[in-house]
């Protein structure tokens, strides 16, 4: 089935945020810190407010006049020693000093958005200009800049999981150890359509509506309440089309809550569209981690243990859930596919006077497999193993499944070894060395990476379905999740069709409303379908039982006596019968005192999820890259892969995940990754000038294949899919570079590993 979004979306019906035009709309522009740690002397408005089409000025000392509280992090967590994660106050525009180039100081509104851009102009703010931090090592070292008084150190959290005693003696009685630091830098999200916000207020009703791209509107309705000092019932959030997010736009963010409390202050709707150069200060980049990873193995090449110490980029706040990405959601499949027993993860995670970070997809997981992927290839170039034969070697059997990991999961199934050598004949590896030989004919370096993945799925369980029959006859299904490009309508639209029995064009999928959704986690952890699609399928079925009670009266039948079956309920041994259409139409026609209460709204089926909505969705890669030791420019020639999704639903829309986050690990493997100057903490790469993205021409053609097993954990034996390939896709590419440039001796280059660090590590020794 093709995607039902997509002759709207591409003939050019689609709703995204920027075509709203409400009547009156007035139109916001931010005014940004010039400078990463600086106390604010003063911020003058007096000759912007008196600029031509000027409606509002608002400073922090009009939020703490207002009444606008903090904005806070949604997930606070608890170090290793006890005490609680250190969070200082985040106010949507500064209040006395600004942490990081591009912090929100003021927001103009005005008649237009030029109007408004020019009086921006007109804002005079006068810093006294500190010291800034922008990098990890720096941050935490003796003499450093600090941020916050109450976090000595800038650390906001020291945090540690695992059988750290096992690991140490493991270590300790190891034949061989191997440390190795890698570095994950900040990487720049930047979907393609750009974050924004519509805000309005109603005066006579005290509500508030926010139009904003997201992940899920309930969150957000409980984040723009808090800060603005309201009940939930006084606030909307409406999430329409989405054109891309990948986690930048899950989070509050300050000029969400500006728009609404500028749309108070000036009777009108306010309207904020982000510039693309905007994007790379305002919105929360993802990674920024620095891990010394050590690897203990016997001499035969059984691993032992396995130990991250790591630094995490907090920025110079700690936003909506980066505390639990840098920990719980850093160690879910720590130890990958592989049976080590003895593992532990310790992070400090660190402000540094840089914008805050988050979530990006894969959320931790891509750093954590990275790095024990790169280092598993160092060791085996140090200790000379064959790099395909270790991993065999140390892979979890069938036999070994469930298997509970020093991390705390229940890997539920799979057959990794078996994932391995299929990817591995798929790849051709055998007739590798042919491929080599013909590459150096041609005067380049060939080289092969290897790694096996696997993603432990979930997101908010915080999920309630509703599968309900409209008055024409037709299935609504309503879901706290949000697409944001990925099919969600397509997708849940055949679960419930496939469940009831019907063609799935019957079906209408809803989301981003907060007016209809009481509960909602949204799209995250690659939940759509271990949690919505289970639930929707669970609703569904609770609507059928629901429509056999109604069709009961109407047909003056038992209950028992009901049945049901494509989208028709009939009386058994009769041809009595009425169809979903025929059922609405007559529903006058039972007395609701002879109803219970739950069947006086219609033909409904309301459920909350239950069970575990964990599964772990597993593939292994095989990557070949061809190296210019000329220019030191790096091709990826070949990407073969297999995954064990559980049961796939719509093959092209999972294909179509896994293409796309391929594309993304090859941009943070060779050419991503933000810079920041190290004296003035300024971003040096703030725009498309400076930052490079992947391209179509960069993406290889990607021999795919499905090794399917179903989840346990699942009533459909779905998995997830939307992170997979952004944990299991890094490290084979980064070792299939390192080993083409393993003739120039060449053992670690810290991503990106980009032309110009690889034509140095080649001349090196020249």
């Amino acid at each position: 089935m093709l995607r039902r979004e997509d002759d709207r979306l591409l003939t050019g019906h689609g709703l995204y945020v920027d075509d709203l035009q409400p009547e009156n709309v007035a139109h916001a522009v931010v005014v940004r810190s010039a400078y990463a740690h600086a106390r604010l002397v003063s911020v003058a408005v007096e000759d912007a407010r008196a600029a031509p089409g000027v409606l509002a000025i608002v400073t922090g000392e009009d939020l703490l006049r207002e009444g606008v509280g903090m904005m806070r992090s949604r997930m606070p967590m608890i170090g290793h020693d006890g005490a609680p994660m250190i969070e200082p106050d985040r106010p949507a525009l500064a209040q006395g000093a600004a942490k990081y180039a591009g912090q929100p100081v003021a927001l103009v509104v005005a008649e237009t958005k030029a109007a408004a851009l020019e009086a921006a102009e007109l804002v005079n703010i006068e810093y006294d200009d500190l010291e800034p931090v922008t990098e990890l090592e720096r941050a935490v070292s003796p003499d450093a800049p600090q941020l916050w008084p109450e976090a000595p150190g800038n650390v906001s959290l020291d945090w540690r999981i695992g059988n750290g005693g096992e690991v140490d003696a493991a270590i300790a009685a190891a034949d061989h150890v191997v440390e190795l630091t890698v570095q994950h830098p900040r990487a720049v999200i930047a979907p393609v359509e750009p974050r924004g916000c519509v805000g309005e207020y109603d005066a006579v009703t005290g509500k508030y509506v926010l139009h904003t791209p997201s992940q899920g509107v309930v969150m957000l309705r409980a984040a723009m309440a808090e800060a603005l000092g309201v009940d939930e019932t006084r606030m909307r959030v409406i999430t329409n089309d989405v054109g891309g997010s990948f986690a930048a736009k899950i989070w509050p963010y300050p000029e969400q809550i500006l728009c609404l409390l500028a749309a108070r202050l000036t009777g009108r709707p306010v309207k904020w569209i982000a510039e693309r150069t905007e994007s790379f200060v305002a919105d929360a980049p993802g990674r920024g981690r620095l891990d010394r990873a050590t690897l203990a193995l016997t001499r035969d090449g059984k691993i032992t243990a396995f130990r991250i110490d790591a630094l995490a980029d907090m920025g110079a706040f700690l936003n909506a859930v980066n505390p639990s990405i840098v920990t719980k959601g850093a160690v879910r499949v720590f130890t990958s596919c592989y049976k080590i027993e003895a593992a532990e993860y310790r992070v400090k995670a660190v402000f540094t006077n840089a914008t805050p970070t988050d979530a990006y997809r894969g959320a931790g997981k891509p750093e954590s497999a990275g790095t024990l992927e790169r280092i598993i290839d160092y060791a085996c170039d140090k200790l000379g193993f064959d790099r395909a034969e270790i991993r065999a070697k140390n892979l979890m059997q069938p036999a070994d499944l469930p298997f509970h990991t020093p991390m705390g999961e229940d890997y539920d199934g799979g057959d990794y070894p078996e994932i391995f050598r299929k990817a591995l004949a798929k790849a051709e590896i055998d007739a590798f060395p042919e491929r080599r030989a013909e590459t150096e004919s041609k005067g380049k370096c060939r080289g092969v990476g290897f790694g096996i993945h696997v993603h432990a799925t979930g997101g908010s369980t915080a999920e309630r379905s509703k599968v309900e029959l409209t008055g024409d006859g037709r299935v609504r299904v309503r879901t706290g999740t949000q697409d944001s490009g990925q099919g969600h309508q397509t997708t849940l639209a055949q679960v419930a069709a496939e469940t009831l029995g019907i063609d799935p064009g019957q079906v209408i999928v809803e989301q981003g409303d907060s007016a209809n959704l009481a509960v909602g986690g949204g799209t995250g952890g690659s939940c759509l379908m271990p949690i919505a699609a289970n639930t929707v399928h669970r609703a569904a079925v609770e609507m059928v039982e629901n429509g056999k009670k109604l069709a009961s009266h109407i047909m003056e039948a038992a209950v028992q006596d009901i049945e049901y079956e494509a989208g028709s309920f009939k009386v058994a041994g009769t041809d009595k019968a009425i169809s979903f259409p025929e059922l609405m139409a007559r529903m006058g026609d039972i007395p609701p005192d002879t109803l219970e209460p739950g069947l006086r709204g219609g033909c409904v089926g309301e459920m909350d999820f239950e069970g575990k909505h964990t599964t772990f969705p597993n593939g292994a890669y095989v990557v070949e890259v061809e190296v210019d030791p000329e220019t030191g420019k790096v091709a990826v020639d070949r990407f073969v892969g297999l995954d064990d999704l559980g049961r796939i639903v719509n093959e092209p829309l999972a294909f179509g995940q896994v293409t796309g986050g391929i594309a993304q690990a090859i941009g943070e493997v060779l050419m991503e990754g933000s810079v920041y100057d190290p004296d003035s903490g300024q971003l040096l790469t703030g725009s498309l000038m400076d930052y490079a993205f992947p391209r179509a021409d960069d993406v290889p053609f990607i021999d795919h294949g499905w090794a399917a097993t179903p989840s346990p954990n699942s009533l459909l034996g779905v998995k997830g899919v939307g992170e997979v390939p952004s944990i299991g896709s890094p490290g084979p590419i980064m070792n299939a570079v390192i080993d083409a440039l393993s003739p120039y001796g060449v053992k670690h280059i810290d991503i990106p590993m980009t032309p110009e660090k690889i034509w140095s590590a080649i001349h090196a020794n020249d």
